[in-house]
């Protein structure tokens, strides 16, 4: 098997910083290795465990350290189970899977089987709301309630934004290795006042093997079937998925669509000031 890293080194950083992550949570958690066709998936548990079960699945290389940074005050209240997507820089095994077709459905549904799971709520969170779609599509009968936080999947953003805003700035940094390149391509879409994620991101730039290929627009006839109720939290200022377009075509996909949060304060990436908004929303809608 190939590995998404350039160099050991490289990896050998990069979960130094996931360790990092997680530690500077300063919570009592599990880690729980479960064992699928697609390679060992690592989990990490945390929380109330009597309290309803949420499953979280992250965004694009984010790793679940950072998922679980935005829910932490809602440990008391619920039992989270944060996984880490495999073939992304997780503590996971690098087994890459196809956007298309149902292997992240199977996957994930085989996750939370494995982790005695019956029916769960189940948030996706950037790309982990990819990977939800995946699972509603063939597994609905495994979700319970259906939260999306700046989801893939549903629209995507404007090329001349992307091109200007993104494959530009991306393009000087590859090219000079230059910080500043890499700080306009981030402001793009993550919070300015986040040391850590900075040096997240250049470790990724610098250290991985990226696809970056956009997962696939969602279809109406793709979850016809799936009925349970859907919630979702969307940036305004998203150059990836603008939340007035996720609104807009949120509404002509899902039959039981709830509410359509906005952050007004946040781009992609949540700003820190937005968790106690995203921890109210969950509180609610989980409830």
């Amino acid at each position: 098997m190939g590995t998404i890293y350039k160099s050991e080194q490289a990896k050998n950083g990069l979960m130094k910083l996931y360790d990092e992550k997680l530690e500077s949570l300063r919570i009592d958690y599990t880690e729980v290795d479960v064992d699928t066709q697609f390679g060992r998936t690592r989990v990490i548990q945390t929380g109330n465990v009597k309290g309803k079960p949420i499953v979280l699945f992250h965004g694009f290389n984010a790793g679940a350290p950072l998922t679980l940074e935005a829910i932490t005050d809602l440990r008391g209240l619920y039992s989270f189970f944060a996984v880490d997507t495999v073939g992304q820089v997780t503590k996971s095994e690098e087994t890459t899977m196809k956007t298309k077709g149902d292997s992240y459905a199977v996957w994930a549904n085989e996750v939370i089987e494995k982790l005695n799971i019956e029916k769960a709520n189940v948030i996706g969170i950037s790309y982990g709301a990819f990977i939800v779609q995946k699972l509603i599509t063939h597994k609905p009968e495994r979700v319970e309630k259906c939260i999306f936080v700046v989801p893939s999947g549903i629209v995507n953003g404007k090329i001349w934004d992307s091109i200007t805003k993104l494959t530009i700035p991306l393009l000087r940094f590859r090219i000079t290795k230059k910080d500043k390149h890499l700080k306009a391509f981030t402001n793009a879409f993550a919070p300015q006042e986040d040391h850590f994620l900075f040096q997240l991101l250049k470790s990724l730039m610098l250290g991985v093997k990226l696809n970056t290929k956009i997962p696939t627009l969602l279809k109406r006839k793709d979850i016809a079937h799936f009925n349970h109720p859907v919630y979702i939290i969307a940036a305004l200022d998203d150059v990836f998925f603008p939340g007035k377009k996720v609104a807009k075509k949120s509404k002509s996909l899902f039959t039981n669509l709830k509410e359509v949060y906005f952050l007004n304060d946040s781009k992609h990436m949540p700003s820190k000031s937005s968790y106690s908004e995203i921890q109210l929303k969950i509180r609610e809608w989980v409830n």
